[in-house]
């Protein structure tokens, strides 16, 4: 189970995801590409360069993961953890200076994420040494209307580009232990003083 940095794990362990496997032709010269994580400040302003980058526009509790509870793990024999399963809904942004490379930046990293639709520990634990061993985030396409992705980019400043959306379930955040209850509060009275 993650920390509340399970979140920044699994953008940050997407973004060296695909830096790792960025073919030569799209990250050496002339095209120079890059992959990184974008923010709303970076959305705010006008993107430039050959990127493809990763944007995070909404965080949502899942509703079946919300009553469910996962055995512990070794030897920790203290019974259920509560959790906050959270699904992370971000958009993949291919943005270039050529309508060529930005539909390669874009159909290359659909491709990755359709051969590769999970990330597990080996991915996150640089960042979230407290996730778990055997949790695994699984990356699926959404269908979102037109209408709806030209809602969001009429807040950004920047004009639109090529953009994909994908969920990422589901990120298991700790939560603090409930509490247990101790036995009932009894009380006892001893006789004092003289006995007769």
């Amino acid at each position: 189970m993650a920390s509340y940095k399970g979140v920044q794990g699994a953008l940050t362990a997407l973004e060296t995801f695909f830096q790792a496997r960025l073919p030569e032709d799209l990250s050496d010269g002339p095209t120079n590409a890059s992959v990184r994580l974008l923010g709303s400040n970076d959305i705010a302003n006008r993107l430039t360069g050959n990127l493809l980058g990763i944007y995070l526009h909404r965080i949502t509790i899942d509703d079946h993961g919300r009553s469910r509870f996962f055995k512990p793990q070794g030897t920790d024999n203290s019974g259920p953890r509560p959790e906050l399963p959270v699904n992370l809904h971000f958009l993949l942004i291919a943005n270039a200076n050529s309508a060529t490379i930005e539909a390669d930046l874009m159909s290359w990293a659909m491709v990755e994420l359709a051969n590769h639709s999970q990330l597990d520990i080996s991915n996150v634990q640089d960042i979230d040494d407290e996730w778990g061993q055997a949790e695994v985030l699984n990356i699926t396409p959404v269908d979102i209307t037109t209408e709806d992705l030209m809602r969001i980019w009429d807040v950004f400043e920047s004009p639109y580009t090529s953009t994909m959306a994908y969920t990422a379930k589901t990120v298991r955040l700790r939560l603090n232990p409930q509490r247990s209850e101790g036995p009932d509060v009894t009380s006892r009275v001893f006789p004092h003083g003289r006995l007769e």
